[in-house]
């Protein structure tokens, strides 16, 4: 991946709003909230938060978008490989992630998240609109470079379970990890030997929603991440319950250089409904 501008500042964003080369993208759970107020000129993004693949039936599945999916994402939102795309929620900036983690798998390298997010813009003490924004026109259809290194299969991952040189980061709440949250699942713990930390610790203010959530210092997150045993040195595997909040995690090990980190995408939606797949409380 060459893309090393991972986070902007809300002061950088308004200084490069009308670009013509800069597309910014609103990843908010709710589309009303982006009817009520965003920031000017910003894109609602189109679909569902999770970025996942449409069903035969219209259902959302447990896997990213096809290419021929993503490649109409990008057409409908004006989006080609060289556009600077920079994206935001009001949740942790974890919706803002997914769409880069989606990107990143498909080839866009330029793809930044707005450090603070939605409320990082509110007390910078930047405008906001209520109107809605038209797409810019693409300026060509975007080419897909497919980077599969950055995720794998429940398969895959059994086969690596009992390796030295793998381990499993658990994201999830630690209700979940322990298995007293279900969260809809048939069955409930975590993957054998898998470590625990969750997403929300690598923001400022954990449990504190009156506050700005801006990403911890590098050496803060560094510090966390050997404290639970996450070793540069491994190849490291990533999951949640469907990959949404794992591609925080993702975005900020590969910000820090962790190298060969990759996303279980079908995460504890698919592993956990599973009868074969060894889960431990």
């Amino acid at each position: 991946m060459n893309n090393t501008d991972f986070l902007v500042q809300p002061q950088w964003l308004q200084a490069h709003l009308q670009d013509d080369n800069v597309v910014v993208v609103d990843c908010q759970w709710d589309k009303n909230a982006y009817i009520r107020a965003h920031i000017p000129g910003a894109l609602m993004r189109p679909g569902h938060p999770y970025i996942k693949a449409t069903t035969e039936d219209g259902q959302l599945s447990k896997y990213l978008p096809t290419e021929q999916e993503f490649i109409a994402l990008m057409a409908q939102m004006g989006i080609d490989n060289d556009t600077q795309v920079v994206c935001y929620d009001e949740w942790g900036n974890h919706f803002a992630t997914r769409f880069w983690w989606v990107a990143s798998y498909y080839g866009h390298t330029n793809v930044s998240i707005l450090d603070g997010g939605w409320q990082g813009w509110l007390d910078a003490g930047f405008p906001v609109s209520f109107k809605g924004t038209t797409p810019k026109k693409q300026q060509k259809q975007f080419i897909v470079k497919q980077n599969p290194e950055l995720k794998i299969e429940l398969q895959e991952l059994l086969d690596h379970l009992s390796k030295s040189d793998w381990q499993v980061l658990d994201v999830r709440s630690q209700a979940e990890f322990e298995g007293k949250d279900l969260a809809g699942n048939h069955r409930g713990g975590h993957i054998k030997g898998a470590i625990h930390l969750e997403w929300k610790h690598l923001l400022t203010h954990l449990n504190q929603s009156n506050e700005v959530n801006y990403f911890l210092p590098e050496k803060e997150m560094t510090a966390l991440l050997e404290k639970v045993g996450v070793s540069k040195e491994k190849n490291t595997i990533v999951h949640c319950q469907s990959g949404v909040r794992a591609s925080f995690m993702v975005f900020c090990l590969t910000k820090l250089g962790y190298p060969n980190v990759r996303l279980y995408d079908g995460s504890m939606s698919e592993w956990a409904n599973e009868s074969h797949t060894p889960l431990e409380v």
